[in-house]
């Protein structure tokens, strides 16, 4: 709440002038901005002011930085808003909606735990320093994986995984990985996914559990891809859940997720990837 000069009480917030202040930005190139792409967004007053606060100069910092790096005024507009967007809370609907002609498996667990090793294994012999991003059901599920992804975080740009932590294993969003805590209702907590990305590379295992009868073998619904485009929309997902549990993403990821859609995995690599899997399931056979 600011105050008048006589130390009356304002509206919350303040004016577009006290934002082109901040910023650097006139009022006329916010007021065509907010034209053009409905940004900065502010809010009303009472009086039906457009009233703005310490977030929107923050975006409006992050635009300014992303066009002088060379990005257009609506690429970087676009950009700002939809990182600070409400993020999407399961990997598996985003797949669904946004990739539908991506094919979808039922699998057992035994073939999922060979395709995640591959794609984990890959990532560790390539040495590029991936993002590499996971969610378990639950903690305990981690816990055996704790050694493999200890040795991911040492050697990728940034690490997290998302599950339901107890005080077996507590959530640590500050640690390597991250371990964040998931809200007791996200339909992550019912969704197994690994994605490593690089510049050049990308590989995705994602399924949920389907409901079966008390007893029987799991089954899960599974996306298995090396498709870019759907390797980002899952990071994005499991990024979000991390934020959102307090971790602090490394410098750079935003801009590795952000960064214009570049070729898929080669045929090589991915061929490599998934005879990866394939061995570790003939060996377990």
């Amino acid at each position: 709440m600011h105050k008048s000069l006589d130390g009356g009480q304002m509206a919350e917030g303040f004016s577009i002038g006290v934002l082109a202040d901040r910023t650097g930005v006139t009022p006329t190139v916010l007021r065509t901005w907010e034209n053009r792409f409905g940004f900065p967004m502010g809010t009303r007053s009472p009086s039906g002011h457009r009233r703005f606060s310490d977030a929107d100069v923050d975006l409006v910092r992050q635009v300014q930085d992303l066009r002088s790096s060379g990005v257009s005024l609506g690429a970087a507009v676009d950009t700002v808003q939809r990182r600070h967007r409400r993020p999407d809370e399961s990997v598996h609907a985003v797949l669904a909606r946004d990739f539908p002609h991506l094919g979808r498996q039922r699998l057992g667990r035994r073939a999922l735990v060979a395709a995640s090793y591959a794609v984990e294994d890959e990532a560790l012999a390539r040495a590029e320093r991936p993002l590499v991003l996971g969610s378990f059901q639950a903690g305990h599920r981690f816990a055996g994986q704790r050694h493999r992804w200890d040795e991911l975080a040492r050697t990728a740009a940034w690490a997290a995984v998302v599950a339901e932590f107890d005080d077996a294993l507590p959530a640590d969003p500050a640690a390597s990985p991250a371990l964040c805590q998931l809200p007791e209702r996200s339909a992550l907590r019912r969704e197994w996914t690994v994605v490593t990305l690089t510049e050049s590379r990308a590989a995705l295992v994602s399924a949920w559990e389907v409901p079966t009868a008390a007893g029987a073998t799991p089954v899960y619904e599974s996306v298995i891809s090396s498709h870019r485009p759907a390797a980002v929309a899952a990071a994005r997902v499991l990024l979000g859940a991390a934020r959102s549990a307090g971790a602090s993403p490394a410098h750079g990821v935003d801009e590795l997720l952000d960064a214009p859609a570049g070729p898929d995995t080669g045929a090589a690599d991915a061929d490599r990837l998934w005879l990866r899997a394939l061995a570790r399931l003939d060996r377990s056979g």
